[in-house]
Parts: structure tokens; C-alpha cells; sequence
């Protein structure tokens, strides 16, 4: 949701995060030209990173493009719960309805997928040493 405080005119984003928790973050320049090339729509999923630099902190963003598209991309559910095991945090059904629930399950899905493909290689690594 996008919108403006009355009292000081300044822009912000109240944001859904993956984590359950609601996000009120002021509008950065750099959202705004985001926004100006049709970014950052409702129902976008975008990725928000606050960087330091020589300049100070900016805030890097991408945007993904529509949450609905991001459920059903095997690349983004692949590397998101790959990344999400490597730091020792296996993802979880945390009992969410509508679409943050819809995206923890397909998180879940694709790392059980993994951790099977895992096995199904361990497996076949075992066989071929038994073969010999």
C-alpha cells in the first residue's frame, strides 16, 4: 500500500514481509524513480536491502514483479530455500492463510524437493561405489 502522511506530505510503503510482520518504510529517491518507470505496484514482490557506501546508506531494491508469479517460480523457491538451509534456517509452515501461507508452503515444497534430490544423489553415489 502506498500512501502520504497528512502532516508532513512525506510518501511511504506499508509493506508485507515474508516474516509475517507489516513494514512502514518512507519512500526512498530511489523508490521514487522506481515507481516513475511503473515499479513497485501493489501486489509487487520486491526485496529491500539498505547498503552502506562512501555517500552514506542507500537502499537497493528489486522488484520481482507480481507476488502471484513469484509462488510458481521454481528458480526464486529454489535458491530462496537453498540460501534459507545454507544459513541453518529450513523453512516452515507458520500456519499463515492467504498469500504469505500459500508462499511458506512453496517454500517448504521446494526444500523437501531438495533435501530428496539430495538423497537420491547420496544414494546413487552409494550404488556406484557398491558396483565396483
Amino acid at each position: 500500500m502506498h500512501g502520504e502522511e497528512e502532516a508532513s506530505g512525506r510518501s511511504y510503503l506499508m509493506l508485507e514481509g515474508t516474516d509475517g510482520h507489516v513494514y512502514h518504510v518512507y519512500r526512498t529517491p530511489e523508490m521514487e524513480e522506481l515507481r516513475s518507470q511503473r515499479g513497485l505496484q501493489t501486489n509487487s514482490f520486491i526485496r529491500l536491502r539498505k547498503l552502506s557506501t562512501a555517500r552514506g546508506p542507500v537502499v537497493e531494491i528489486k522488484d520481482m514483479g507480481d507476488s502471484e508469479a513469484i509462488l510458481t517460480n521454481k528458480a526464486h523457491l529454489r535458491e530462496t530455500a537453498r540460501e534459507m538451509i545454507r544459513r541453518g534456517v529450513y523453512p516452515q509452515d507458520g500456519g499463515w492463510n492467504g498469500w504469505l501461507g500459500r508462499y511458506q508452503k512453496a517454500l517448504v515444497d521446494r526444500a523437501f524437493a531438495l533435501e530428496q534430490d539430495k538423497a537420491k544423489e547420496r544414494e546413487r553415489r552409494k550404488s556406484r561405489g557398491l558396483g565396483r
